[in-house]
């Protein structure tokens, strides 16, 4: 679905939907997640094997995305709980979806033919749809995936549950029963990097 693709709201703040791992010391369960929504603070943490590897770019570290859980990842285990839907960053083990969405384009133009990862260059997002070459340029812009030797790459998260908000809901129009019993999101509070801080929760990493 093109309308599940991530969006900047602001310079701190992004939004879109993901996939939650259902294996894992991290808290989520999967399926009683679906439809739940959370915000994700990218902090400053990398992975401790191969240097330089992974967690957040600086420019993302502070910066938050609320995103509404639509999927469950069975094959995503270990600290990993957030795969979050973006263009041009990979098809998995399931290629062949899009190419029976958009008629005219091959499987590899949908992840460069890298089926794991994706797009390592923003110039490759040309090879996608034209509704779905922004939402694949925010991967490198806003999230500044594999910028400067390795950064984002899973970057780690705090994580909280939150209110789904309307541009979300809008678009899934799925809201959950219990939704009242957790805090709104803010919008204006996100337009400086680091504010909106969420509860202690959990460090993991998102994909």
């Amino acid at each position: 679905c093109a309308d599940n693709a991530p969006f900047m709201v602001n310079r701190g703040l992004s939004m879109g939907f993901s996939a939650v791992a259902v294996s894992g010391s991290h808290g989520l369960a999967g399926d009683e997640n679906c439809g739940q929504c959370y915000e994700l603070k990218f902090v400053d943490q990398i992975h401790t094997k191969g240097g330089n590897w992974g967690g957040s770019h600086p420019d993302l570290v502070g910066k938050s995305m609320v995103v509404q859980v639509t999927n469950i990842g069975y094959d995503v285990n270990g600290e990993h709980s957030f795969d979050i839907q973006i263009p041009g960053a990979g098809q998995g083990i399931f290629t062949s979806g899009c190419t029976a969405q958009f008629s005219g384009f091959s499987s590899g133009d949908f992840d460069c033919d890298n089926n794991y990862g994706g797009c390592f260059e923003k110039s490759g997002c040309a090879r996608l749809p034209q509704e779905l070459q922004k939402p694949c340029e925010w991967r490198y812009d806003w999230y500044r995936w594999f910028a400067e030797g390795g950064q984002t790459n899973n970057p780690y998260v705090h994580f909280r549950r939150v209110q789904c908000p309307r541009e979300l809901t809008e678009i899934s129009g799925s809201v959950p029963s219990d939704d009242e019993a957790y805090p709104k999101v803010d919008v204006d509070s996100y337009a400086q990097p680091g504010s909106g801080e969420p509860s202690p929760s959990p460090a993991t990493t998102v994909a």
